[in-house]
């Protein structure tokens, strides 16, 4: 323990201070009183005011206070005539220990405030290198794991107290932690700090500091002390402060560790692009040859057997659908890069409909396809070619899960701000979540034999939403079969030319 520590620990205790006090005056006038005769009664008087004066600056204004009676006391008893008694023969005297008295109470007094404000200075210096540590710690953080490291050993030390931070925006998540939760979640919940000079759990000075940023809280500080006040010498100032670093700390993290995954993120998606878009050119050549090979030997051998025709069918059947999955992986990586270039024309809904049907109907010879076009639909400004497109993938899907001759329905009616058009068909519907369906690489039922790679819808969604429609999917009322529904804005002005 070191001087300072004791001599803390003694002004803390005034019986131990008292007996100082009167151990000092004693042993001052057995001192001087070999001296008599030869010192004047005034030097003796500065030798009592002087161990006052270094009683304050050692043990405070209490114990100055008592050495300025105790010196009084002891001068009269032991110097003023008649000695060793506290009568007094010139009552002169009476005015000496009156100056002595207030001398050394005002000596005192100044000494031990002086001492005081020597000692807040020096602790709000090291408050102040508490801080800085902290805020060079933070600022090479980086992870919450070392931000709550730096913090307590930061502030623990130097400053005397005991820290817990817990990162997290939600309070339910420290059940488990020893401190009072009912204030732990008031303090997260309103923003604002709550301070106990005594708790009532453990008998510490505590405070709960939010961990703000932007009106969000990111998790909570708690700090307390056993000995005293977490008011003393500003320390509660100090820690708000700590906290809003703190704050600052982990808001830069969270921005710092968004841009790194925005960066992954899109690094990820270009990548898959780029494997998209090479894989989707490299087997298209190939696959072209094939296709145009297999038709070659169609028309040049027209007296083989059947099952020889047959099998020259199927490779071209097979290739023409691979063809068209890697064209619609091409598709999809060239929408989600660079998206749909538009080339939008004022036209009817009904045109593009009944070309969409007739092309479908070259594949699937057997489907029937109804239409119901409301007659109050108006012309609409959107790209012809990628709404027959998506006319196109609605019906095929429509066809491969159901059976060859179900009859599948294209209706377009008008709602407020919109038109809706909806292709209803009669197959098994959907076994999973409809909303999921125009996700990337998704499938309406996962056990159809049915080829594809699950991207038609999700093209269909780029090319609607570019338009400032939407798509959804569902599955009828009547438990059989599903239907989906995209919508087109109905703009009075939009593409017109200006007057």
């Amino acid at each position: 323990m070191d001087k300072k520590t004791i001599n803390s620990s003694i002004a803390n205790q005034p019986f131990f201070s008292g007996l100082i006090c009167i151990g000092i005056s004693s042993i001052l006038s057995l001192a001087c009183t070999t001296l008599l005769g030869v010192v004047d009664l005034a030097n003796i008087v500065m030798i009592f005011l002087l161990s006052t004066f270094l009683i304050a600056t050692s043990l405070g204004r209490n114990a100055a206070t008592f050495s300025a009676f105790i010196n009084v006391g002891f001068f009269d008893f032991f110097f003023v005539t008649p000695r060793f008694s506290f009568s007094v023969d010139d009552s002169q005297y009476l005015i000496t220990f009156l100056v002595m008295l207030i001398v050394g109470l005002v000596t005192g007094h100044l000494a031990a405030k002086l001492k005081e404000q020597i000692k807040d200075v020096s602790a709000r210096e090291g408050l102040a290198k508490a801080l800085q540590n902290l805020s060079r710690g933070l600022f090479s953080a980086q992870s919450d794991e070392q931000v709550i490291q730096v913090a307590k050993s930061a502030l623990e030390g130097p400053i005397g107290i005991e820290i817990d931070l817990f990162i997290t925006e939600s309070p339910e998540k420290l059940k488990s932690t020893r401190f009072d939760m009912q204030s732990v979640a008031w303090s997260m919940q309103s923003g604002t700090r709550i301070f106990h000079e005594v708790d009532e759990v453990d008998g510490k000075s505590i405070i709960y500091l939010p961990i703000r940023s932007e009106l969000k809280t990111l998790g909570i500080l708690v700090a307390s002390d056993p000995t005293k006040s977490l008011r003393y010498y500003g320390r509660d100032d100090l820690l708000q402060t700590a906290a809003n670093l703190i704050a600052l700390a982990i808001a830069q993290l969270r921005s710092v560790q968004a841009q790194e995954l925005s960066k992954v993120e899109a690094a990820t998606e270009r990548l898959k692009s780029a494997i998209l878009s090479s894989l989707s050119h490299d087997l298209r050549t190939p696959l072209t040859t094939m296709i145009g090979l297999a038709e070659s030997l169609q028309d040049r051998n027209q007296n083989i057997n059947a099952e020889s025709k047959a099998d020259l069918e199927t490779i071209r059947g097979q290739g023409l659908r691979l063809s068209s999955m890697i064209g619609n992986l091409l598709e999809m990586a060239r929408l989600q890069t660079q998206g749909p270039t538009l080339k939008k024309e004022w036209q009817p809904i009904e045109d593009v409909i009944g070309s969409s049907i007739k092309h479908f109907s070259t594949s699937f010879l057997q489907s029937i396809v109804k239409t119901s076009i409301a007659r109050d639909v108006p012309p609409l400004f959107f790209d012809e070619v990628l709404i027959e497109r998506v006319l196109c993938n609605l019906l095929e899907n429509a066809a491969k899960y159901s059976s060859e001759s179900a009859t599948i329905e294209v209706s377009a009616n008008k709602s407020e701000q919109f038109v809706e058009v909806s292709v209803i068909d009669a197959g098994a519907g959907f076994a999973q979540e409809p909303g999921q369906l125009f996700e990337m690489f998704a499938r309406g039922i996962s056990d159809t034999n049915q080829s594809g790679m699950g991207l038609g819808l999700a093209i269909c969604r780029e090319i609607v939403e570019a338009h400032g429609g939407s798509i959804a999917a569902k599955n009828n009322e009547s438990k059989v079969g599903s239907v989906i529904t995209f919508t087109l804005p109905i703009a009075e002005n939009a593409g017109l030319p200006k007057l």
